[in-house]
């Protein structure tokens, strides 16, 4: 099972493009007989970001799913109606995961931690090594369930770990646990050199359909 993800950005008020959006994923949905979940970026990402997110076996599965879209004249009608709200090409990407089982979609108002770095040339093994030792520690210390993803395209050697709480309760305690965790800061400076200076990068995304 991968992860599929498809990122935009939008602008003008952001009640439209929220319905919008959720008219795509709902939409979607129907037609490729698989759930697509709408989030919504939050810290870390610019304002008007949206993430559709769908699990697929691979890239065949994920073409034979989508082959109904582009015959749908409703689906295809609600696309153009973006035409004026989203700005730019959308991206997509496709991640693998190396630890952790995606399960079931989180349910709507779920947040999601997503943190982002890049392998240093020669550093692969241990850098994975070191990613899955991280997440089950926060898993453990936290209780959210956190799982390290492999991205299969853009920047090679991406990894990305993502963190599920329920809420922004959870999301706050469980910061505040790591935060306060001496094994964790430790494993954090163990780190070195395993990853490209500057390209860790994280979010906050809350599921909104």
């Amino acid at each position: 099972m991968q992860l599929f993800t498809r990122q935009l950005m939008t602008a003008g008020p952001a009640p439209e493009a929220l319905a919008w959006a959720t008219e795509m994923a709902a939409a979607a949905s129907a037609k490729m007989g698989t759930e697509v979940a709408l989030w919504a970026a939050g810290f870390g990402a610019p304002v008007g970001a949206l993430a559709f997110t769908a699990r697929v076996e691979g890239i065949a599965d994920l073409m034979a799913k989508a082959a109904p879209l582009a015959e749908d004249a409703d689906y295809q009608a609600k696309l153009a109606k973006g035409a004026e709200i989203v700005v730019g090409p959308p991206q997509d990407s496709l991640a693998t995961p190396l630890h952790g089982d995606l399960g079931d979609p989180p349910p709507v108002g779920a947040m999601a931690v997503v943190t982002n770095a890049v392998i240093a040339n020669g550093q692969y093994a241990e850098a994975v090594g070191w990613g899955i030792d991280v997440a089950q520690h926060v898993t453990t210390l936290t209780g959210m369930p956190v799982g390290l993803m492999m991205q299969e395209y853009g920047a090679f050697g991406q990894l990305t770990w993502i963190g599920i709480g329920a809420d922004a309760a959870a999301i706050d305690a469980s910061a505040a646990a790591m935060n306060g965790d001496a094994e964790y800061i430790k494993k954090l400076s163990a780190a070195g050199n395993l990853f490209v200076p500057g390209s860790g990068q994280r979010s906050l995304a809350t599921r909104m359909a």
